[in-house]
C-alpha cells in the first residue's frame, strides 16, 4: 500500500517471502534500467537513491526534504516508492550497485535488516541526532517519522459525553453498538496490544505481549462484531459509511479526512506510537551523502516543521513542536501531554515474534 500524507508506511513482514522476492525483483529490474536512464541524461550530477513511499506522502517529502536539500548540497535525490525490507535486502544480494541507496523501514524490518546485515551502522561523526530522542535513535538507522494509532468514531453519531474513552469501552458492544474495523496487519498498528488494555492489562505491561489473552480478549469482542481492514482508507470510509460505528485508525488520517469535510472524533490517549527508520543499505556506493540526506531530514527543524504542518505526522526532532501552533502539537506522539499516556511499539519484540504471532493470529481468524 501507498500511503497518504495522513496515514502511516504499510505494515510489512520483517522476512522476505518468495512472493515478495519475486515482485521485488521486477522492481528492481525496473529501477535499474530507470537508474540507467536517468544516469545517461545527468551523468554530471551526484546522485542517490531514496526508496520510500509514492502518492502524497512521497510528494511531501520531496517538497519539504529533498528539493531543499538538492538546493542546499547539489545532491540529486531519487525518491522511489514500495520501500520494504525485500527491496532493502534485493540490494545487497543483486550484486549491482544499489539503486536505492536509503530505505524507509518499520520497526521490526529494521531489526531484522540488522541481524541479516541488510544496512550498515549511521557515521554519527556525520549524522546529525543532537536533536533526537535516544528512544527513535538507533545504530542503523533514525525514526523520521512517528504515528499514533487511536481509536476513532463518526462524532456527528456521537455526543461528546457519549464517546468511548478507553479500550474497554471499545470492546463495549451494549453501550457502543456496532461494528468495529481494526487493523489485520498486527506489525503496522496495535490490534494486539489494544485487545490487551481493553482486558486490563496496564501499558507498561504490554510486553512481551501475552499474545493468547490478546487473542481471547478479541474472541470476547466477537469475530462477528470486527471487520478486518488492511489499507489505512478503509477504517476512515467505514465510518463516514456507517458500516462501522468505531475503528482504530492513524490520527493523521482523522485529521486528514476532517480538512475535507469528515466528522470524525478521535481520542490520543492510549495510543500507540511506532514510526519509520531511514537506513543505509550496505551495497551503497553513496553512504557518505546517505548519511548527509539523513541527517538533514533529522535535523533540520524547520523543513520538519513545514513537513509535520503539511502532514500531521509526528516527528522525534525535539525542536520542531516550539514551532507548530498548540492546535497541532497537542495530538501528536511526541507530544508534552501525552506522555505516560500512549505507548511506544516494541519493535524488537515484534521482530523476534512477528512470523509466530502471525501465524496464531490467522489461526485464531480461521476459528
Amino acid at each position: 500500500m501507498t500511503p497518504p500524507i495522513s496515514g502511516t508506511a504499510p505494515a510489512r513482514s520483517a522476512r522476505l517471502s518468495r512472493r515478495e522476492f519475486v515482485r521485488a525483483s521486477s522492481l528492481m529490474a525496473f529501477a535499474f534500467a530507470e537508474a540507467g536512464l536517468a544516469k545517461s541524461v545527468r551523468a554530471g550530477e551526484k546522485e542517490i537513491g531514496l526508496a520510500s513511499f509514492g502518492g502524497s506522502f512521497g510528494e511531501s517529502i520531496q517538497k519539504f526534504y529533498l528539493d531543499p536539500f538538492e538546493k542546499q548540497t547539489g545532491i540529486k535525490v531519487l525518491l522511489g516508492s514500495n520501500a520494504s525490507l525485500a527491496l532493502a535486502k534485493l540490494q545487497v544480494v543483486s550484486g549491482q550497485r544499489a539503486q536505492w541507496d536509503i530505505v524507509e523501514l518499520t520497526g521490526a524490518e529494521y531489526e531484522t535488516a540488522i541481524r541479516e546485515k541488510i544496512t550498515v551502522p549511521l557515521d554519527y561523526s556525520v549524522v546529525d541526532a543532537s536533536a533526537i530522542p535516544p528512544e527513535y535513535k538507533g545504530s542503523h538507522g533514525v525514526k523520521f517519522v512517528l504515528y499514533l494509532n487511536v481509536m476513532a468514531w463518526d462524532a456527528s453519531k456521537l455526543s461528546h459525553a457519549g464517546i468511548p474513552k478507553t479500550w474497554a469501552d471499545f470492546w463495549d458492544t451494549t453501550r457502543f453498538p456496532g461494528k468495529r474495523s481494526m487493523y489485520s496487519r498486527l506489525q503496522g498498528g496495535g490490534t494486539l496490544e489494544f485487545a490487551l488494555l481493553a482486558d486490563g492489562v496496564a501499558p507498561a505491561n504490554l510486553y512481551p505481549l501475552d499474545v493468547d489473552r490478546a487473542l481471547k480478549s478479541l474472541e470476547r469482542l466477537g469475530r462477528s462484531n470486527i471487520i478486518w481492514h488492511e489499507t489505512n482508507a478503509e477504517p476512515i470510509q467505514q465510518l463516514v459509511s456507517g458500516q462501522a460505528s468505531l475503528a482504530t485508525t492513524f490520527n493523521g488520517r482523522v485529521l486528514a479526512a476532517n480538512r475535507e469535510g469528515a466528522q470524525l472524533g478521535y481520542t490520543p490517549e492510549n495510543g500507540c506510537v511506532s514510526g519509520d527508520y531511514l537506513s543505509v543499505v550496505r551495497s551503497s556506493e553513496n553512504k557518505r551523502e546517505a548519511f548527509d540526506l539523513i541527517s538533514y531530514i533529522i535535523s533540520n527543524a524547520s523543513a520538519a516543521a513545514e513537513w509535520v504542518k503539511a502532514t500531521s505526522y509526528g516527528v522525534p526532532n525535539i525542536h520542531v513542536p516550539a514551532m507548530l501552533p498548540a492546535s497541532l502539537t497537542a495530538d501528536l506522539p511526541t507530544s508534552e501531554a501525552l506522555k505516560g499516556k500512549v505507548f511506544l511499539k516494541d519493535d524488537k519484540w515484534w521482530a523476534d515474534n512477528l512470523q509466530t504471532t502471525l501465524a496464531r493470529f490467522k489461526q485464531w481468524q480461521l476459528g
